[in-house]
């Protein structure tokens, strides 16, 4: 069994509680989908437990952290900008070594892993909303061969295209009572978010994946320390705080 999770997001509160999980399973590889760092109040930690980790793909707010923040709202890029200035006062050579070696995307048989997109792995966002977008969604499953794992829109479901030409559809957790069995057809499995949730959930999100059955997991943490260490630091708004109450 192989656990599937993604954007972290410096919450060391949601990923304890997400490999404390792990640890009562028998998975034997953990796989993250990128954005380790950004946003949170605890990037060190955060990337100590992702070094132990058998797979990390690179993700935008990674990225950002190792050169610029480009494209950024100004709160992500005060917060990102913040997260460079923690890990470079660690004076940990291993730690920027792991995370500018981490791929864009990774491929295991009929299986990719990305942070956004097959076809933009590192910043191309698909929405719920998209497989409305009948080109978008055709040149991305262009490049999927099966099965394709991403995160960073944080709003966990499974795409799948009933037939090839036709529309995706987009199912959401909670429509297919947090389990799917993967099948011939092309599928996008966004595994939501550990650290920062936007489905209205506040609790941290990842997948388990047993050959191909996969389930969405929610798992509750202690959402107001973390919450407490955001306010507490000037270069963080309060926002992003606030928001993990919400899940928004």
């Amino acid at each position: 069994m192989r656990a599937i999770l993604s954007d972290v997001h410096g919450n060391i509160e949601a990923l304890d509680a997400v490999l404390a999980d792990i640890a009562r399973l028998p998975v034997s590889s953990v796989t993250s989908l990128g954005d380790i760092v950004g946003y949170g109040p605890n990037p060190i930690e955060c990337v100590e437990r992702a070094m132990t980790w058998d797979l990390n793909v690179l993700g935008n707010h990674d990225h950002a952290v190792l050169f610029d923040p480009f494209g950024f709202s100004p709160t992500a890029e005060k917060a990102a900008l913040w997260t460079r200035a923690v890990l470079e006062s660690a004076r940990r050579d291993d730690m920027w070594a792991f995370l500018s070696e981490r791929p864009k995307q990774s491929r295991d048989g009929a299986f990719l892993f990305v942070h956004g997109s097959a076809r933009s792995p590192t910043n191309e966002y698909v929405f719920p909303e998209d497989v409305y977008n009948v080109t978008k969604m055709t040149k991305i499953g262009e490049q999927i061969e099966r099965y394709c794992f991403a995160g960073h829109t944080h709003v966990p479901g499974v795409f799948i295209e009933p037939e090839p030409g036709a529309q995706w559809q987009f199912l959401s957790p909670e429509e297919i009572d947090y389990t799917w069995r993967l099948d011939d057809r092309k599928t996008i499995v966004n595994v939501g978010s550990v650290g920062q949730p936007r489905d209205t959930n506040w609790r941290a999100c990842y997948v388990t994946l047993d050959g191909l059955n996969l389930v969405f997991r929610r798992v509750q943490y202690d959402v107001d320390k973390t919450v407490a260490k955001i306010y507490s630091v000037p270069e963080l708004n309060d926002f992003l705080g606030d928001r993990l109450r919400e899940g928004r």
